[in-house]
């Protein structure tokens, strides 16, 4: 979870109220911040992903005014009658741009780290590192709109970067500026890169990776001018509401900005706050507490939310713009939990209602587990995080629908295993130093995406056998499922069957009353080559899961 630095005195100034330390360490618990330390007036505290409001000064005192009771309800912002143009025609690969204005600013060089600390928190989390979400912040009175994102071609535009005297091409800065060295890899592969530009031909940054000089924020800056470019529409307006409001606790107005993307005309920010319907009944449910409404309004109030009373059973709650993680009545509990202070709730013991037991499938791939063993196997464990290249392309396998990483730390996790197999022939590579035959298994669970399934993924547990060595056949590993299948008490057929991993002829499909439950068969010589093994291995995979649901209707 990100560290937050802030100023002491700065808090201060933002709450125009003088503050006792012990009082702010006992609130940053009730906003789910935990005190990292306190060195001089610098107070250094972690907020979790789900509060990025909460990632600069400003964000942490508009908090604060409501649980020191300083100010209550929902947060008011003053917009600008006037709005502004604004102009989107990005790369496809990066298509979403959203813009706004704040004015009537008073910096100086605390507000401006603190700006800087709120940019970097946020690319870093809510943004993947810049991949999903950036952010630009300019000093509007060097800007004349509309500002227009484009795509442009690299070599035919240049600018001076920020902290940088010299004039550089788009693809110089790539190579040259620390930001860009960074942060090119996102945009060098493409023919064309996104563009800031206003309409003098002014650049005001290549996004992500830098703004220009000509546009930076100085204390001198009184009104600034905000961009946040995204691949995700949702994410870019949820960043856009928080880095204004925050920029508008040092200001007066925000400004809004008539957007025309695509021929289409949309108006940002949106600063109207979204409502749920609240039980109030849900807080002696969820949390232990019995409340009356008006106790359960003045909390909520405390934590910056709106509330109508609309009847005893039914509150009105207004949740503010910059407030990402309130979607659920179950959210609102916590509000109301974290305002009346978790120091204060009393612990329960709660007499458990059925005594616990081993879930059904362990059971049944632990017998499996013991039974291979005493067939002479070695078992390994893999991780479920695999590659499309191990799954696929090594095992001259099409591609299937995959459970995808969004933001892969490393190409070799990022996806989740659709079948087991794949992982033994890259263990069997690994182990060709190793005397043969070599006789491996695994018992483990697959992610398959499913439509039906309420977080859209099924889990399978499978059981994938390997066999490896210079005369190992299709006989081998058929023998093998036979004793297993003979030792479960399990009567099988095998039928003809083709597998893209397999040779034609030599492979077939496991069934058990009619239900296929898997395969088995000689690997493919192009696959072994692919792994580079020089030995024949032969292979099989089972579905464990549907295996188990035969066996129990059959007892």
């Amino acid at each position: 979870m990100p560290v937050i630095e802030v100023s002491v005195w700065d808090l201060e100034r933002l709450l125009n109220h003088r503050l006792d330390i012990n009082n702010l360490e006992s609130c940053l618990p009730d906003l789910k911040c935990e005190l990292e330390g306190i060195e001089g007036d610098i107070i250094s505290y972690e907020a979790t992903h789900d509060r990025p409001d909460l990632y600069s000064a400003e964000g942490l005192a508009r908090a604060l005014r409501g649980l020191m009771e300083l100010e209550l309800g929902l947060p008011k912002f003053k917009v600008k009658e006037k709005t502004t143009r604004g102009i989107v025609k990005g790369p496809k690969y990066r298509p979403y741009a959203f813009f706004a204005t704040v004015h009537g600013l008073n910096l100086d060089d605390e507000s401006i780290k603190q700006l800087m600390q709120l940019q970097e928190k946020l690319h870093a989390t809510y943004g993947r590192n810049r991949r999903r979400v950036s952010i630009g912040v300019y000093d509007l009175s060097k800007i004349n709109p509309p500002v227009s994102y484009i795509a442009v071609e690299p070599d035919r535009f240049s600018f001076v970067p920020l902290d940088m005297n010299e004039e550089l091409s788009l693809k110089e800065i790539l190579k040259k500026h620390p930001k860009g060295i960074e942060y090119g890899y996102l945009i060098s592969k493409y023919d064309v890169y996104p563009l800031l530009i206003d309409s003098k031909g002014t650049i005001l940054s290549l996004p992500p990776i830098v703004n220009s000089e000509d546009t930076r924020v100085t204390e001198d800056t009184k009104e600034v001018f905000i961009d946040v470019t995204s691949t995700d529409p949702k994410a870019a307006i949820q960043v856009l509401n928080i880095v204004v409001t925050s920029i508008y606790e040092r200001g007066s107005e925000i400004g809004l900005v008539d957007l025309e993307i695509n021929g289409q005309k949309q108006t940002v920010p949106n600063l109207s706050p979204e409502s749920i319907d609240f039980d109030p009944s849900y807080v002696e449910s969820y949390g232990g507490i019995k409340l009356k409404v008006e106790e359960v309004k003045y909390l909520l109030e405390k934590m910056r939310l709106g509330v109508k009373v609309r009847n005893a059973k039914l509150l009105e709650v207004n949740i503010p713009p910059y407030r990402v993680d309130i979607l659920h009545q179950v959210d609102l509990v916590e509000e109301v939990l974290m305002a009346y202070g978790y120091n204060k709730l009393e612990p329960l013991y709660i007499p458990p209602q059925h005594s616990g037991k081993e879930d059904g499938i362990e059971i049944f791939s632990r017998i499996v587990r013991e039974l291979m063993v005493g067939l002479g196997f070695q078992e390994v464990n893999d991780y479920i995080l695999t590659s499309r290249e191990v799954l696929y392309e090594a095992m001259d396998h099409p591609e299937l629908p995959t459970v995808e990483v969004e933001n892969p730390k490393q190409e070799a996790y990022s996806c989740m295993r659709t079948w087991i197999t794949p992982q033994l022939m890259q263990t069997l590579s690994r182990s060709k130093h190793a005397d043969y035959p070599q006789r491996i298994f695994e018992v483990g669970d697959v992610e398959l995406p499913d439509e039906t399934k309420e977080n859209k993924v099924r889990e399978e547990r499978r059981l994938a056998i390997a066999l490896a060595g210079a005369k190992i056949t299709f006989t081998d590993i058929h023998a093998v499922i036979s004793s297993l299948m003979r030792q479960l008490g399990m009567k099988y057929e095998l039928r003809k069957g083709n597998h893209p991993s397999l040779i034609k002829g030599r492979c077939a499909n496991i069934c058990v009353n009619g239900i296929e439950l898997g395969f088995l068969g000689e690997v493919h010589p192009k696959v072994l080559e692919r792994w580079e093994l020089k030995v024949p291995v032969s292979i099989a995979e089972i579905n464990l899961s549907k295996l188990r649901d035969i066996l129990m209707k059959l007892t």
